[in-house]
C-alpha cells in the first residue's frame, strides 16, 4: 500500500495531507521543523511513497 504525503511549506508551520487509494486518510499541521516533519511522516504514513511540497523560498532548505 503506497501512501502520499503532500506539504505546504510556512515559516511557522507546515500543513501535511496524507494520501492512500486516491483518498485523504490523514491532515494536520505542525511546526516547520524536519525532525519533527519526518516524526509526523514516519507516524502517519509508515508506507510513503512519495512527498512533494509547493515551490517557494523555503523548498531548497527543506529539500536539503
Amino acid at each position: 500500500m503506497k501512501q502520499y504525503i503532500g506539504l505546504d511549506v510556512s515559516i511557522k508551520e507546515t500543513a501535511i495531507s496524507i494520501r492512500q487509494d486516491g483518498k485523504r486518510i490523514w491532515r494536520g499541521k505542525c511546526a516547520s521543523d524536519p525532525q519533527l516533519l519526518a516524526a509526523v511522516i514516519r507516524k502517519r504514513a509508515p508506507y510513503a511513497w512519495r512527498v512533494v511540497f509547493e515551490t517557494g523560498p523555503l523548498s531548497v532548505w527543506f529539500y536539503h
